[in-house]
C-alpha cells in the first residue's frame, strides 16, 4: 500500500542549515519515523536556500546583451543577466518568456530561476549547482544517523511542451533508478512492449507535488512509503533527452 506523509510545520530554511537533520527532527515532531525504502521528496527551493543560491538583484550588473534581451522580453535586465549566466543556450525568447538550456542540461523557463518562496522582494533563487550531489549528501546523512537506507529526490516545478499547467519533476536523485523499463515485458494481450520506459522519479515528484503545493503550504518535504524501486545511485541527468532524440527543439 502506498502511503504519503507531509512534514508539517517544517522550519524556514536558511543558508548553511542542515536539511537532513531538519528532516529527522521534523519527523519526530510529526510523530513519524523513517523506514527502510522510504522515498524523500524535497523541494528545490529549500536546497537552494541552504546552499546559498539566493542572489540580490541590487548586486547584479547587467551586460549590454542582457539589456538587449530584457527589452525584447520586457524583463528586469538584472534578472535576465542571471538567466544568461545560468544558461548554456537560449532556446526561445517569446512573449516575455525565456526558455533556456541550463548548465545542468534542463530545458526550462528562465534557467529555473524563481522569485517565489524567496525572502526579499529583489531576491531570486537559482537552481542548486549539483542537485544529484545535494540529494546524495542528504541520503548519506540520514543513513548514518537513522541507520535506514532511503532514496532522496530533489523536485522542481517545470512546464511541458504542448501542455498547460506545470508539474513537479526530478532534478536530482540518490539511491533510486529514476527510470523504469518495461521493454520486452508483455501487456494484457501478450504484446511485447518495445518503447515503454517510464520516468518514475518524475511521477513520484508529481505525486508529492499534490501535497507540497506551490504557495504558502509550508510543506517542502514529502515522504512516500510503500513504492518498490530499484536501489541504484543513478543521476537524474539520465532523464534528459539527448539532443539527437529531442524532437521539440
Amino acid at each position: 500500500m502506498l502511503e504519503i506523509f507531509s512534514l508539517k510545520h517544517f522550519p524556514i530554511i536558511k543558508q548553511n542549515d542542515n536539511i537532513a537533520q531538519e528532516i529527522l527532527t521534523s519527523l519526530r515532531k510529526n510523530n513519524l519515523e523513517i523506514k527502510k525504502g522510504d522515498i524523500i521528496i524535497i523541494a528545490q527551493s529549500i536546497i537552494s536556500r541552504a546552499e546559498g543560491r539566493l542572489i540580490k538583484l541590487d548586486e547584479v550588473n547587467p551586460s549590454d546583451f542582457a539589456m538587449e534581451i530584457a527589452k525584447q522580453s520586457n524583463k528586469d535586465p538584472r534578472h535576465v543577466e542571471m538567466i544568461l549566466k545560468e544558461a548554456k543556450n537560449i532556446c526561445k525568447n517569446r512573449n516575455g518568456v525565456l526558455v533556456t538550456e541550463t548548465k545542468h542540461g534542463f530545458v526550462c523557463a528562465n534557467s529555473g530561476i524563481d522569485k517565489s518562496n524567496v525572502p526579499g522582494e529583489n531576491t531570486i533563487s537559482l537552481l542548486p549547482v549539483d542537485p544529484d550531489n545535494s540529494a546524495k549528501k542528504i541520503r548519506e546523512y540520514i543513513k548514518k544517523q537513522a541507520k535506514k537506507n532511503v532514496a532522496v529526490i530533489i523536485s522542481d516545478t517545470h512546464n511541458r511542451p504542448f501542455r498547460l499547467g506545470a508539474i513537479n519533476i526530478a532534478i536530482g536523485c540518490s539511491g533510486i533508478d529514476p527510470l523504469k523499463s518495461y521493454l520486452k515485458e508483455t501487456d494484457l494481450f501478450g504484446y511485447s512492449l518495445k518503447s515503454s520506459i517510464v520516468s518514475i522519479a518524475d511521477q513520484l515528484c508529481s505525486v508529492a507535488g499534490l501535497i507540497m503545493g506551490e504557495a504558502k503550504e509550508g510543506t517542502p518535504v514529502i515522504i512516500i512509503r510503500g513504492y518498490k524501486f530499484s536501489e541504484k545511485d543513478i543521476s537524474a541527468k539520465t532523464l534528459i533527452r539527448p539532443a539527437e532524440r529531442d524532437y521539440f527543439r
